[in-house]
């Protein structure tokens, strides 16, 4: 295996599934300290022990195609768990399609169709998704690629059946961005931050 070194990064995805954390897109830094929007996809298997000053990276990025993007969501979901799904982000094309889906098994990405009524509904960032049980992500809020317009709302992508529709608004947080989200057990979701 080529040994593989990922640039220093930030608005980028982490999202683990079957023991390996795959980080997918964010703003990286080179060695001379020029930022830009990067295109690297790999992962670190957590099934094995690791020295964090000697850390074994898979390099995934010959086989990405999602366009160079920061400030997306990620999850794991699917009827088995094991497909990555990102949805939103921006980059400064504007060519990143709604929601790509990775299948960690046959390492393939897929561009899904989705149904449902969200149809209608734009594309934002610098939101946090988190995904329950059965496999519902929740993307609460957010804004648009150029923070002028913040959204409220709530969506929410079936990973299973890819249904994707707007969630309740019932006692909602106030609007916002870069923010944290959790699941406590009472399958609320906590938000905090921002």
């Amino acid at each position: 295996m080529v040994s593989f070194k990922p640039l220093k990064r930030y608005a980028h995805t982490a999202t683990l599934i079957d023991n390996k954390l795959y980080i997918l897109g964010g703003r990286v830094t080179e060695t001379n300290n020029n930022e830009h929007i990067g295109t690297q996809f790999f992962y670190l298997d957590v099934s094995i022990p690791f020295n964090t000053k000697n850390i074994l990276w898979h390099d995934l990025t010959e086989i990405n195609i999602i366009p160079a993007h920061r400030a997306a969501a990620s999850v794991r979901g699917g009827a088995y768990n094991n497909i990555l799904f990102l949805y939103g982000g921006k980059n400064d094309k504007g060519d990143l399609e709604l929601v790509y889906s990775f299948d960690t098994k046959s390492n393939s990405w897929s561009i899904p169709t989705l149904v449902g009524n969200g149809d209608n509904i734009k594309k934002k960032h610098n939101v946090k998704g988190i995904v329950d049980d059965n496999g519902k992500m929740y993307l609460f809020s957010g804004n648009d690629k150029d923070r002028i317009t913040f959204y409220d709302d709530m969506l929410i992508l079936d990973t299973i059946n890819l249904n994707l529709n707007m969630g309740s608004l019932d006692n909602a947080p106030i609007k916002r961005i870069l923010y944290g989200a959790t699941f406590v057990p009472n399958n609320f979701i906590i938000y905090f931050g921002k």
